[in-house]
Protein backbone atom coordinates (compact mmCIF):
# COMPACT_ATOMS: atom_id res chain seq x y z
CA UNK A 1 0.00 0.00 0.00
CA UNK A 2 1.14 3.58 -1.04
CA UNK A 3 1.49 6.52 1.38
CA UNK A 4 -0.94 8.86 0.85
CA UNK A 5 -0.49 11.78 -0.57
CA UNK A 6 -1.52 14.93 2.06
CA UNK A 7 -2.85 18.42 0.63
CA UNK A 8 -2.61 20.99 3.10
CA UNK A 9 -5.47 23.18 4.32
CA UNK A 10 -5.37 27.27 4.36
CA UNK A 11 -9.00 27.68 5.04
CA UNK A 12 -12.21 25.57 5.82
CA UNK A 13 -15.95 25.66 6.44
CA UNK A 14 -18.05 23.50 8.70
CA UNK A 15 -21.83 24.09 7.84
CA UNK A 16 -25.05 22.22 7.43
CA UNK A 17 -23.48 18.57 7.02
CA UNK A 18 -20.88 19.76 4.48
CA UNK A 19 -16.86 20.08 4.85
CA UNK A 20 -15.76 22.84 2.38
CA UNK A 21 -11.46 23.22 2.24
CA UNK A 22 -10.00 25.39 0.48
CA UNK A 23 -6.45 24.01 0.15
CA UNK A 24 -2.97 25.39 -0.35
CA UNK A 25 -2.23 26.32 -4.17
CA UNK A 26 -5.33 25.85 -5.40
CA UNK A 27 -8.25 28.88 -6.12
CA UNK A 28 -10.96 26.32 -5.83
CA UNK A 29 -12.78 25.02 -2.63
CA UNK A 30 -13.04 21.37 -2.13
CA UNK A 31 -16.91 19.81 -0.71
CA UNK A 32 -17.47 16.87 0.93
CA UNK A 33 -20.60 15.73 2.25
CA UNK A 34 -20.23 14.27 6.09
CA UNK A 35 -21.11 10.92 4.42
CA UNK A 36 -18.05 10.47 2.37
CA UNK A 37 -15.92 11.90 5.38
CA UNK A 38 -14.26 8.44 6.90
CA UNK A 39 -12.57 9.61 9.78
CA UNK A 40 -11.18 12.67 11.20
CA UNK A 41 -8.04 11.85 13.60
CA UNK A 42 -5.87 14.64 15.70
CA UNK A 43 -2.32 14.14 15.68
CA UNK A 44 1.14 15.82 15.99
CA UNK A 45 3.72 16.77 13.40
CA UNK A 46 7.22 17.68 13.22
CA UNK A 47 8.21 20.99 10.65
CA UNK A 48 11.65 21.69 10.02
CA UNK A 49 12.20 25.37 10.92
CA UNK A 50 16.00 26.25 9.48
CA UNK A 51 17.98 24.29 11.86
CA UNK A 52 15.69 22.55 14.63
CA UNK A 53 12.35 20.89 13.88
CA UNK A 54 8.87 22.39 15.90
CA UNK A 55 6.32 19.70 16.75
CA UNK A 56 2.77 21.19 15.29
CA UNK A 57 -0.60 19.81 16.16
CA UNK A 58 -2.74 19.04 13.06
CA UNK A 59 -5.78 17.42 12.00
CA UNK A 60 -6.36 15.11 9.24
CA UNK A 61 -9.26 14.09 7.53
CA UNK A 62 -10.03 10.86 5.03
CA UNK A 63 -12.49 10.56 2.74
CA UNK A 64 -14.12 7.61 1.06
CA UNK A 65 -12.70 6.58 -1.86
CA UNK A 66 -9.52 9.18 -2.17
CA UNK A 67 -6.25 8.85 -1.52
CA UNK A 68 -5.69 11.98 -0.12
CA UNK A 69 -5.38 12.74 3.78
CA UNK A 70 -6.56 16.44 4.03
CA UNK A 71 -4.15 18.26 6.56
CA UNK A 72 -5.31 21.20 8.51
CA UNK A 73 -1.97 21.82 10.38
CA UNK A 74 -1.65 24.63 12.98
CA UNK A 75 1.05 26.64 11.48
CA UNK A 76 -0.62 26.17 7.75
CA UNK A 77 -3.75 28.38 9.08
CA UNK A 78 -5.02 31.50 9.24
CA UNK A 79 -7.53 31.11 12.00
CA UNK A 80 -6.17 30.07 16.10
CA UNK A 81 -5.82 25.74 15.72
CA UNK A 82 -7.92 25.12 19.36
CA UNK A 83 -10.96 27.22 17.74
CA UNK A 84 -10.89 25.05 14.74
CA UNK A 85 -9.84 21.87 16.41
CA UNK A 86 -13.28 22.36 18.25
CA UNK A 87 -15.35 23.53 15.44
CA UNK A 88 -13.93 20.02 13.50
CA UNK A 89 -14.87 17.85 16.45
CA UNK A 90 -18.33 19.09 17.40
CA UNK A 91 -18.98 19.09 13.27
CA UNK A 92 -17.85 15.07 13.84
CA UNK A 93 -20.27 14.49 16.83
CA UNK A 94 -23.32 16.39 15.06
CA UNK A 95 -22.72 14.27 11.77
CA UNK A 96 -21.55 10.92 13.07
CA UNK A 97 -17.75 10.97 11.25
CA UNK A 98 -15.25 8.73 13.62
CA UNK A 99 -12.89 11.18 15.57
CA UNK A 100 -10.09 10.23 16.87
CA UNK A 101 -7.52 11.91 19.51
CA UNK A 102 -3.81 10.15 18.70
Amino acid sequence: MSVPNEMYVKEFNADLGELSLSLEGSKHWRRFNANRIDKIVKTTGTRKRLFFEKTVDRLEISINADDIVYVIQEDKLKDDFEWVSDVIKKFAEKNKVEYESA
